[in-house]
């Protein structure tokens, strides 16, 4: 469990409480322009008519590291034109599926150390001596190989260092595998990890990125600050830490690239694709995501219109928890024949997380989803659901139960999960496991985290420019 300024019960509730007129709406792209300085000032700014942003409330000490760097750059920069591809990796198991439990509470591990102690341990904490803390939730451990989730190589150093890590839009830290790390866990790293004695360009700054969970996972390391390349855009100084020490993290993925917001960056430093906004390599701070198996990619700057039909359809976020969360959300449930769908839920938050698989939501809520599908029942296996707490379900292998998402009220589309994604394997005697999950996180009645169960069937746009997450429908 990740110790120290989790955000207090108080602001996490404010993702209800604080809900701004919103209308839903629809356009191609948003509009450019650097919005990290005016954002951080909170400036109120309109996504378009009818749509009202929610004010971004930053940390005095991050705002003056922003105007200190924003002030003190010594050479002119040029914003790419266009945006950059980046591709990435997502492992995905080939149909028909077995359901796989002891993935399933890995799982369920991680998305509990990622969220669940938001609400036991707040901002008011006290840090380690001499370190800087971790500032906001994190990933737990990695799966062995990080299933289901978006795996990319950047670059980091002189010369540049290329390292795969997990692009995450639930986390806002830059961390990768130091070459120096040792022992049992680290040992079990198959990935490249980073040497810093071979970067001309790394500078060591005080204080230092400490990590730990209640299970006993920890990731430790001093803060640096070096050339950072995503694609073809290189931030220099972009800080972030080198983990020397490690227990609980395997794989051949060596860290995490954070992409949510830096309100609440353990660094206290703005994460990568602010810090290229920032100094000008952006014309637009959006990153377009399409998560399609071996064929997905990230797009910095921009979206790419090849991966997407039609036009994007934009809400605002509420940014109380420092992450991309929508308010205002309903879940209707449908069959694929039917031509209306049942609303079961509404006025829910929903968090946008590249870092988690599958779908998770209050029990009580999920507990309502579920009983609108004929057939579905909640899980007695004691090993797929009481480790955590979880509510589990499973339903008809055959049904043709459809879940979808929408937001900005009757004006706004339904994005449903794909009938593969809803489906997490075979339970037995023709029922299957479902992939939205009821496991209460600790973030409020109302809080959903929607992963990459959701994200598969949706081309995403995370906008800095508008504050705002954006939905197409996939090409």
């Amino acid at each position: 469990m990740p110790v120290g300024s989790l955000p207090s019960m108080r602001s996490i509730t404010a993702c209800a409480a604080r809900i701004l007129p919103i209308k839903a709406t629809s356009h191609a792209r948003p509009r450019a322009g650097v919005v990290a300085l005016a954002s951080s000032l909170g400036r109120l700014r309109a996504l378009r008519p009818g749509m009202v942003i929610q004010r971004y409330v930053w940390p005095r000490a991050l705002l003056l590291a922003y105007l200190l760097t924003w002030t003190a750059s010594a050479s002119p920069v040029f914003a790419a034109e266009l945006g950059v591809r980046v591709p990435l990796v997502q492992r995905r198991e080939p149909l028909p599926k077995v359901a796989d439990l002891d993935r399933l509470i890995a799982n369920l591990d991680r998305v509990k150390s990622k969220y669940l102690h938001h609400s036991s341990r707040n901002a008011g904490a006290e840090t380690p001596a001499g370190g800087l803390g971790h500032g906001t939730k994190r990933q737990a451990p990695l799966l062995p190989d990080d299933h289901g989730l978006p795996v990319g190589t950047i670059a980091v150093g002189t010369p540049p260092q290329e390292l795969n890590v997990l692009f995450d839009t639930g986390s806002p830290d830059l961390w990768v595998t130091s070459s120096s790390c040792k022992g049992t866990w680290c040992n079990q790293m198959t990935g490249k990890r980073f040497d810093i004695s071979a970067s001309s360009s790394a500078t060591e700054h005080a204080g230092s990125f400490n990590i730990s969970y209640d299970g006993g996972q920890t990731a430790v390391g001093s803060v640096y600050s070096d050339d950072v390349t995503v694609g073809a855009i290189t931030v220099r100084n972009q800080y972030f830490s080198p983990a020397t020490a490690e227990s609980g993290f395997t794989g051949d993925e060596v860290g995490v690239l954070g992409l949510s917001l830096a309100s609440k960056s353990a660094l206290q430093q703005p994460p990568f694709l602010q810090h290229a906004l920032q100094l000008g390599l952006l014309k637009t701070g959006v990153l377009g995501l399409r998560l399609a198996g071996a064929h997905s990619e990230a797009y910095v700057g921009g979206t790419n219109p090849a991966r997407y039909t039609g036009e994007l359809e934009y809400h605002a976020i509420d940014d109380a928890l420092g992450l991309w969360t929508l308010s205002h959300g309903t879940v209707r449930v449908s069959s694929s024949s039917s031509s209306s769908s049942q609303e079961v839920v509404k006025h829910i938050c929903t968090v946008i997380d590249t870092g988690m698989h599958g779908v998770v939501g209050p029990p009580a809520h999920v507990a309502r989803v579920w009983a609108a599908v004929p057939g579905a029942q909640l899980s007695t296996n004691g090993t797929a659901a009481g480790r955590e707490g979880a509510q589990v379900w499973t339903y008809p292998c055959d049904s043709d139960a459809r879940v979808a998402f929408s937001w900005g009220g009757a004006t706004g589309r339904e994005w449903a999960i794909r009938a593969d994604d809803l489906n997490g394997g075979a339970a037995g005697n023709g029922a299957c496991y479902g992939n939205i999950v009821g496991l209460d996180l600790g973030l409020g009645e109302n809080v959903w985290v929607l992963g990459s169960s959701f994200l598969n069937g949706v081309y995403t746009a995370f906008s800095l420019d508008d504050m705002a997450v954006g939905f197409a429908t996939p090409a």
